[in-house]
């Protein structure tokens, strides 16, 4: 069994959170801000210290390639993102990042001739500091000419962060990768939840992302003054959203687990001590694997919302805001990376992913799949984001032979 360089990983991964490191231990690097510039210099510098190929695309995808012999073979693609939330942890993208390229060190190091390219990537602004999954989006042809006139980071976050990058617009939406090229995508990544690590896993499998969806609920009744209006006569609109809110959250646990949902913004209007609430908008987000589970979800949810508002003598106004669908991933690269496992002698689970990542784009347009490893509490965007040496080496083993056993396959 081929295994990578821990120290060289370990010293990586601290090496890199060094930069935009914060007080508290955690790790600043937004996307197109000038910690992420600085980081960027670092892994190119890194990779070309190493010997290996530096590439950057128009959208500001950094690679590390390791080319074979064939000029027309397929690619095989790995890795994660570098940039962070603000005031996050030094693990979540940073590790499959920084362990895709250590990957591409050990099969070099070991002189593996594969029938295929290996091109250990880094994509941009992963978190949606300006533009979600944006780096992966543009290879996958996803990203539009509007998207990048209204990303919601805003106009001119995005407009200041492509100057730094040497970016454009058209550059940008000029890195599409032709599905044809591209062998398969695999990412390793911390699983930023505590199922492993509660269970006693060393590696979780992904079988899926999650799809999203989102609503505005309005719920309206009447304004009253607090103290003269009698309780049994008021229309409060804050009763029926609370009482929506609990009936959701215990659907939810009863009837789709593993599903979730969470109503994670409300407001009241007029908004006093002193006055019954005549109205309130709460947002509501629901996540599931598959496009009829949230079908379900969202006829049982949105009625929930309908019978709240009805008890409580309120109207209901529901605007859809916004949805991203689910991912099913690959079943061959699952078994891959299922095999690798075993190969190091580890246990594993399959398990859904409730965060998105940049699989999500990539299955798209290739063969793709994720694995996990554990995390400490199940803590992540957040100082304290922790995982264990042995679970960070794990992790790295697992995707340097499922790349291997990709390698093959292909």
């Amino acid at each position: 069994m081929l295994t990578i360089n821990t120290a060289r990983l370990l010293d990586d991964l601290a090496a890199l959170a060094h930069i935009g490191a914060t007080p508290d231990g955690g790790v600043s690097r937004p996307a197109l801000s000038a910690a992420d510039v600085e980081g960027r210099a670092w892994f190119h510098l890194r990779v070309e210290s190493d010997g290996l190929e530096f590439r950057q695309d128009g959208a500001g995808n950094l690679s590390a390639v390791l080319p074979c012999d064939n000029p027309s073979a397929k690619t095989l693609l790995f890795g994660s993102h570098l940039d962070t939330v603000l005031n996050g942890g030094r693990y979540d993208g940073a590790l499959g990042t920084l362990a895709a390229l250590e990957s591409l060190r050990a099969i070099r190091d070991a002189g593996l001739k594969l029938p295929v390219h290996l091109e250990a990537i880094s994509f941009t602004d992963e978190e949606g500091e300006v533009v979600g999954l944006l780096g992966s989006q543009a290879i996958a042809g996803r990203l539009t000419p509007e998207m990048l006139e209204q990303p919601r980071g805003g106009r001119d976050k995005l407009e200041a962060g492509m100057q730094r990058l040497g970016l454009t617009p058209q550059s940008i939406l000029s890195a599409r990768r032709d599905p044809q090229t591209l062998a398969a995508f695999v990412e390793l990544h911390i699983e930023q939840g505590a199922r492993l690590e509660e269970s006693g896993m060393d590696i979780g499998v992904v079988t899926a992302i999650v799809g999203i969806r989102s609503f505005w609920l309005r719920f309206v009744g009447q304004a009253a003054h607090a103290g003269t209006m009698p309780m049994p006569r008021r229309a409060d609109a804050l009763w029926g959203a609370a009482a929506f809110v609990e009936s959701a959250r215990s659907r939810v646990i009863a009837d789709f687990s593993p599903g979730v949902m969470n109503c994670g913004l409300i407001s009241a209007r007029p908004g006093a001590f002193n006055i019954v609430p005549g109205e309130v908008r709460l947002a509501l987000e629901f996540r599931h694997a598959s496009d009829q589970q949230l079908d379900e979800m969202e006829s049982v949810l949105l009625g929930q919302a309908r019978r709240s508002a009805s008890d409580f003598h309120l109207a209901l106004e529901i605007e859809p805001a916004g949805s991203v669908s689910p991912a099913p991933l690959d079943e061959r690269v699952i078994i891959a990376i299922e095999t690798a496992a075993q190969v190091c002698g580890l246990r594993h689970t399959r398990l859904l992913s409730f965060a998105g990542h940049d699989t999500q784009a990539m299955s798209a347009i290739t063969p793709s799949a994720m694995l996990f490893v554990p995390s400490v509490g199940g803590i992540s965007h957040n100082p304290r984001e922790f995982t264990q040496p042995r679970d960070v080496v794990n992790g790295a083993n697992v995707l340097l032979n499922t790349v291997l056993e990709l390698a093959g396959a292909f």
